[in-house]
């Protein structure tokens, strides 16, 4: 007769020294939470290896998911109104690829001219801080050191123009880039029109009924605050655009509408997108005016713009409902920056946003009562 498992137990117990099966089963114990830990630090690893090397898939994917989520609202509006679905959602993406191509056919002018005039960024901002000789000794340096190289490069160069290897290098940018747009219109197209049909295909995974509602709950509370956030930021983003024109215009920057569309743009981006107008206007300023006290005046007035913006209106407007962590949002903004570039750090607070809903609801049974 077979003997039952528990009496084996205590049978070998029972010949074991004193003290020796607790110590063996946590040692075991152990060992299992350490392997636990591995398994998940590597699928870690391994996910976010996969996140680097799908960058030219992923993030225009990711991207166009974000921007659908700001339009969605103009989508069931045009519903309301008797429009069918499938048209309504090919109107907005034209209407969005027509927007973000008459804007860069207005802002290529004063981009060209002001890129033109960046080599010249070096020896005019040495005349304009005389004061500050010390600091910019290496820039001096380091102009000696390119117009060394710069006049090795034109005695070399003149051998016999390659333009084989312009236009491969040509083509070798353009490509991706196209490719990526292409990807990102077919992506935001596709979601706008299957976005109902691809949330109940992710629902559909899930096998319990109470897990699907759960999970349709957490993907529209997610689409919903997305909305919400985008909606309202874009709204402040485009009056703080907007306030920027009159504030460049009036100081007398050349271009104020260039720096009224970068500063709408780069609000998207917390902290990183502010310091950078900042500093944009800085050096405008030192290249525009002839004194240090009017440079300042527009970097100074748009740092108390953005102040005022993102303590005080924007939390106003979004609520206690998407208020996120800020030390969280910086260390999204950074860690998406360094795997994704640029446009990761615009896609850190949405990804951070949607993160942050699913585990409250994995959670949310589970928080303890957290003394004031």
């Amino acid at each position: 007769m077979q003997q039952s498992e528990p009496s084996v137990r205590a049978r070998i117990a029972a010949r074991l020294p004193q003290g020796t099966e607790p110590e063996a089963e946590e040692s075991t114990t152990t060992l299992v939470k350490v392997s636990h830990a591995s398994t998940i630090g590597l699928f870690v690893i391994a996910l976010l290896w996969c996140a680097y090397v799908a960058q030219p898939v992923l993030v225009p994917v990711l991207l166009a998911w974000v921007i659908a989520t700001i339009v969605l609202p103009i989508v069931a509006y045009l519903e309301k109104h008797r429009m069918p679905h499938l048209p309504a959602s090919i109107l907005v993406t034209v209407a969005l690829i027509l927007l973000f191509a008459s804007l860069l056919l207005l802002l290529s002018t004063p981009l060209a001219y002001w890129l033109g005039r960046a080599t010249e960024l070096g020896s005019l901002i040495k005349g304009k801080l005389q004061s500050f000789n010390e600091p910019l000794s290496l820039l001096k340096d380091l102009q000696k050191s390119l117009s060394v190289v710069g006049a090795s490069d034109q005695n070399a160069i003149k051998v016999e123009p390659q333009t084989t290897s312009l236009v491969t290098t040509i083509f070798s940018t353009l490509t991706p880039a196209v490719s990526q747009a292409v990807l990102f219109v077919g992506a935001l197209t596709f979601y706008l029109v299957y976005q109902k049909r691809f949330r109940y295909l992710v629902v559909g995974l899930v096998q319990e009924r109470a897990a699907r509602l759960s999970l349709l709950k957490k993907l529209t509370e997610i689409d919903e605050n997305m909305s919400i956030y985008f909606g309202t930021f874009t709204i402040v983003n485009a009056c703080l655009g907007l306030v920027t024109v009159l504030l460049t215009w009036s100081v007398g920057l050349p271009n104020p509408l260039l720096w009224g569309v970068l500063a709408g743009v780069f609000n998207y981006i917390p902290y990183i997108g502010p310091a950078l107008v900042i500093a944009t206007l800085s050096v405008v300023g030192l290249l525009t005016f002839s004194t240090l006290t009017q440079a300042a005046i527009a970097p100074l007035a748009y740092l108390a713009m953005v102040t005022i913006e993102g303590n005080f209106i924007t939390p106003s407007l979004m609520g206690r409902r998407l208020e996120l962590n800020p030390f969280a949002v910086f260390l999204a903004i950074a860690f998406c920056t360094w795997l994704w570039g640029p446009v990761g750090a615009f896609l850190a607070v949405p990804l951070l946003m949607s993160c942050s809903i699913l585990l409250a609801g994995v959670f949310a049974d589970e928080k303890p009562e957290l003394p004031e």
